[in-house]
């Protein structure tokens, strides 16, 4: 909160009773909130008080707000009041608030059209910055507060896209779906900025958002893919699609470059990778198909394969560390200490899982202090464990 170019700092935390009155009283606005729906959110259902303590609380709560309020520097007014059992905020000065001008602006696209209507929907766009106070999600109140203005975000992205679609503004829909995928990153807008992508003949930058993706879903998830359809986007690429190939002469004349192109870096990356060291680090979709290669190649040329599972820790209680900061510098260790012919990935937050080819299950601890002294020696503070198993359950896969 702001009171001209000074912020208003009430010295509470965000949980306060006294800032969570203020903040239901402001997202109710201008109507106000039943004075029982407020009593029954801040003070529960169940705590022993009867109806008349709920209702001196309340007033004593109120009184404290005011206090705080003119101390972070407002001039001295009531600010909230009570009238035919509802709770408003009532200010003299003129109140502008995000939601407020949000809300108002999907309104008003609604009944718009034309330039006017897709100006509007750009303009809720850039207000809407995320989801409306994420430290009170465990609270019912505010949860549902939230989904609505969620609701309406999305809607006002579909309806411009809708727009873009029309004009053919592939700039415009890629900025679109890249700030709605920073906003909600496990919705899916990844897959419409790849088929975007696609459809502008851009591989190199469809790719990178799959294999970005991935990385965030192999940290923040746990390993858990993202929609299906983006697996399917990527392994597909859907380059002679109608959807993302015009049948013009230019538009094939443009797949034909791209291909050449893709030739040209593909023959340049096998001759790089010549001089390149160290173990290859790959996202986990990657290093499951890596394995099925893996397991194809043994038919072959008859070699032993191991798959470790490597897991950071820390079991010293004084210790204090950045886990995120542990596993990168981990992952450099494991690029530096393991053969060109391995391959690695990080699975969740505090796992890398091995594929070390021609080693034998004995030679897993060896591989394993080597790991960990170069760990150790380049400043890492946690405990590493392994476990190791041999690849015959990939070999049952295949068959």
């Amino acid at each position: 909160m702001r009171y001209g170019d000074e912020t208003v700092i009430m010295n509470k935390q965000e949980s306060s009773k006294s800032v969570r009155l203020l903040q239901m009283l402001l997202l109710s606005m201008p109507d106000g909130v039943p004075k029982r729906e407020v009593i029954d959110n801040l003070y529960g259902w169940n705590d022993g008080m009867d109806g008349a303590n709920r209702n001196k609380n309340l007033n004593n709560l109120i009184y404290r707000l005011r206090g705080q309020l003119t101390a972070g520097g407002l001039p001295e007014k009531d600010y909230v009041e009570i009238q035919g059992g509802m709770c408003c905020f009532k200010s003299v000065i003129p109140l502008q608030m995000d939601i407020l001008e949000f809300e108002k602006t999907v309104e008003e696209a609604k009944v718009s059209s034309g330039k006017t209507r897709k100006m509007l929907l750009w303009r809720a766009n850039e207000v809407y910055c995320g989801e409306l106070l994420p430290a009170n999600s465990s609270d019912m109140w505010f949860f549902q507060k939230s989904r609505y203005y969620k609701e309406l975000y999305i809607w006002s992205v579909e309806e411009l896209e809708k727009e873009l679609l029309k004009s053919r503004d592939y700039k415009s829909r890629l900025l679109l779906y890249s700030r709605a995928a920073s906003i909600y990153p496990f919705e899916g807008w990844q897959l419409k900025q790849m088929r975007c992508n696609l459809e502008l003949y851009r591989y190199d930058e469809a790719m990178n958002i799959y294999r970005e993706t991935m990385e965030l879903y192999a940290r923040e998830m746990s390993g858990a893919g993202p929609v299906e359809e983006m697996q399917e986007c990527f392994e597909t690429l859907k380059l002679m699609d109608d959807n993302h190939c015009r049948e013009d002469e230019d538009g094939w004349r443009n797949v034909d470059r791209a291909f050449m192109a893709k030739r040209v870096n593909l023959r340049q990356t096998l001759f790089e990778e010549k001089n390149v060291k160290g173990a290859y680090y790959c996202t986990y979709p990657s290093f499951v198909d890596y394995c099925h290669l893996v397991v194809r190649a043994k038919e072959r040329s008859r070699f032993s394969a191991i798959l470790m599972f490597l897991t950071l820790t820390c079991k010293k209680a004084k210790v204090s560390m950045d886990l995120s900061e542990q596993m990168l510098l981990l992952k450099r260790v494991l690029g530096e200490s393991l053969r060109v012919g391995d391959a690695y990935t990080r699975y969740g937050n505090r796992h890398f899982i091995l594929v070390l080819v021609k080693t034998e299950m004995e030679f897993c601890s060896t591989v394993f202090r080597r790991v960990e002294a170069t760990y150790k020696k380049k400043g890492g503070k946690g405990d590493l464990w392994y476990y190791a198993d041999m690849t015959q359950e990939l070999d049952r896969a295949e068959q």
